[in-house]
């Protein structure tokens, strides 16, 4: 599991690495290592946050404070786990008069104790075995991040795969087809057409033989071949 703390003030931080330290040699025969990045600012975590699969969050010297910072992970597209730790802020009394906050963030007390990292950690790796994976969509802007069923066809141009998002939005990816089809092939809802087009069933209206027909009135090229992957991919949905 790989863990970021961000914590301003340096000697709880210091505190918290030296107890996940101990929890992952506790934990290495069971369900793995835990490996922690540290941080004492939040802009420098935010940069390259979507590699992690667990935050320990407690910034109060100056804004975002803990609460905020995690809002904005959420935000961001994170789905990993977040551990508010309760210092000055008491962000469990401060998050319940708040609504829409995720059941992925999660409440631990200054000082830590051992016990209660221990059973923070143990719900963590249950959230995290649930977890969706988003999909990244690096276009040469901005990246983006979003869920299987954000994405309603993408098609080849030039050098560019255009990615057609659900809220209208297009996202412009410098790739290849097929080399943008195996960064996704995971995920079920997806067929690739041929080398300028896949789809994502899900927001399929119809298909023949040569052609493929998406809610919005977009048509894709398609062949016979590919008929048999589409019923397969269709199987798959969840209704």
């Amino acid at each position: 599991m790989h863990i970021a703390i961000c914590d301003d003030n340096i000697a709880d931080r210091k505190q918290l690495e030296r107890l996940l330290k101990r929890e992952s040699d506790k934990r290495k025969a069971k369900t793995g290592l835990l490996f922690a990045d540290s941080f004492g600012d939040c802009r420098i975590l935010s940069t390259n946050h979507m590699q992690y699969d667990l935050f320990f969050l407690d910034m109060t010297a100056s804004a975002p404070d803990g609460l905020t910072f995690a809002l904005q992970l959420v935000e961001n597209g994170v789905t990993a786990p977040i551990v508010l730790c309760s210092s000055k802020i008491n962000y469990k009394e401060k998050a319940s008069a708040l609504s829409g906050i995720p059941d992925s963030i999660l409440y631990l007390d200054k000082p830590i104790i051992t016990a209660e990292l221990t059973a923070v950690l143990d719900r963590a790796e249950e959230l995290g075995a649930c977890r969706v994976p988003k999909i990244e969509l690096r276009s040469e802007q901005k990246t983006w991040y979003v869920d299987e069923d954000d994405i309603l066809y993408a098609v080849q141009e030039g050098r560019y795969v255009h990615v057609f998002l659900q809220n209208g939005k297009k996202v412009s990816v410098l790739s290849e087809m097929y080399n943008f089809y195996n960064t996704i092939s995971a995920f079920e809802h997806f067929v690739f057409l041929n080398d300028r087009g896949l789809i994502n069933v899900v927001h399929m209206d119809h298909y023949t033989p040569l052609a493929v027909f998406m809610k919005d009135g977009y048509r894709l090229p398609s062949n016979p071949f590919v008929m048999k992957y589409i019923k397969s991919a269709l199987q798959n949905i969840t209704l």
